[in-house]
């Protein structure tokens, strides 16, 4: 699955990621908790480099609030 969000610079900073969502555990392999990953970050055309800061703060936005599966 794949969303969008944005966060505030000096500017908004769109951000593409891809949620992974978490797997429970099975008789066979253990739980896989949920991961975020980003792909792109852009201003306008402009693909941008994010902080640590600013992609740990990514991260925790969209697994708070994790994007419904499209059907």
């Amino acid at each position: 699955m794949t969303t969008t969000v944005t966060i505030i610079r000096e500017v908004e900073i769109e951000v593409d990621v891809r949620y992974i969502p978490a797997v429970g555990a099975t008789h066979m392999q253990p739980a896989e908790p949920a991961d975020v990953v980003i792909i792109d970050a852009c201003y306008g055309y402009n693909s941008v480099m994010l902080t640590e800061a600013e992609r740990e703060e990514v991260r925790e936005m969209v697994l708070e609030n994790p994007p419904h599966r499209d059907y």
